[in-house]
């Protein structure tokens, strides 16, 4: 039986991040550890652990940027706490580098928000078996969302300046077992950790956004990726919009220049061409530009937008922008 060690990142969840851990243990392939990367959350993340026994409140004063180890029913919990907010990308870069270091068989990577269902992992682990397979990810389809896998990705026509119009997706409902896809969110993929060591680290630079993207095809530089369709992980925080309802135009906020500039480092990165390299990354920015003209936002999303695509077209990653959290 292979050994599982589960990586969970958090920031300010504590309650989402009790049920996703009351679903990891609750697996029928039992995961042997689980390592909680605290991306240096300010709400009481930590005091909660300590009262469920995540981490043995007999061990005082945890400090930051140490692992600490605590048995609870069998399972090895390592607790890691950073001395910042490194951002997603940050805490799964940091995190993965961590659990790559343990003597497990395989790592099963997610997000705070999530919740897998009891036989999540021992599908993915059957699926990536019999396609021989060295990752696997879950299906998250549910009452409020729907999992469109994508299987196959278009680095070649720079008229998809946006990256979600370079993917084709499958159609649901989808009536295979298993699906063999371009891309993976951090929520449930599961990775060998010889594969792991050899591809190294997440991208930290990306802060937040496309970090697992731009992962997904390095590791399918060594194996390809298989969807298990009847492997269920729910998205806690998903809720379906109305279609019926027209939704009103915000202005941008932080979260849209990390969008925008690292949408242009991942087509400079994977474009198979000059044109989806140079000439993509402009007319994205125009589009922005004319759609915040229409949405009466110009003057707001602006900024924003300019400082996105220079940072990007210049390669200027890293956190430069704050989260407003």
């Amino acid at each position: 039986m292979p050994s599982v060690c589960t990586l969970v990142v958090t920031y300010n969840r504590s309650k989402h991040l009790q049920k996703a851990l009351e679903g990891i243990l609750n697996q029928k392939q039992k995961v042997e550890g689980v390592l909680i990367f605290n991306n240096d959350a300010t709400d009481n993340t930590e005091e909660d652990l300590i009262r469920l026994g995540y981490i043995d409140p007999a061990i005082k004063d945890i400090q930051q940027k140490k692992i600490y180890q605590t048995k609870k029913n069998g399972v090895t919990f390592y607790y890691y706490r950073s001395d910042q907010n490194l951002g997603g990308a940050g805490g799964f870069s940091e995190g993965i580098r961590l659990i790559s270091e343990l003597n497990y068989d395989y790592v099963w990577v997610m997000d705070d928000d999530v919740f897998p269902e009891a036989d999540c992992l021992e599908e993915i682990l059957k699926q990536m078996e019999l396609h021989g397979t060295l990752v696997g990810i879950p299906n998250r389809t549910d009452e409020n969302f729907d999992d469109v896998p994508c299987v196959e990705f278009d680095f070649e026509d720079y008229h998809k300046f946006w990256t979600e119009m370079r993917k084709k997706r499958a159609r649901n409902p989808l009536a295979k077992d298993a699906i063999k896809v371009k891309d993976m969110p951090f929520e449930g993929p599961v990775i060998e950790m010889g594969l792991l060591r050899e591809v190294g680290v997440p991208d930290s630079s990306f802060f937040i956004e496309y970090d697992d993207s731009d992962f997904a095809q390095r590791l399918q530089q060594y194996s390809e990726i298989i969807f298990a369709t009847n492997a269920q992980l729910h998205r806690q925080l998903a809720v379906k919009a109305d279609p019926t309802v027209e939704q009103e135009a915000k202005p941008y906020t932080w979260r849209n220049y990390y969008k925008i500039r690292n949408n242009i480092i991942f087509d400079k990165r994977y474009g198979k061409n000059w044109k989806v390299r140079q000439l993509s990354p402009v007319i994205l920015v125009s589009h922005h530009l004319a759609m915040s003209f229409r949405q009466h936002h110009l003057k707001e999303n602006f900024p924003i937008i300019m400082k996105g695509f220079w940072d990007g077209i210049f390669k200027k990653m890293g956190k430069r922008v704050d989260p407003n959290y």
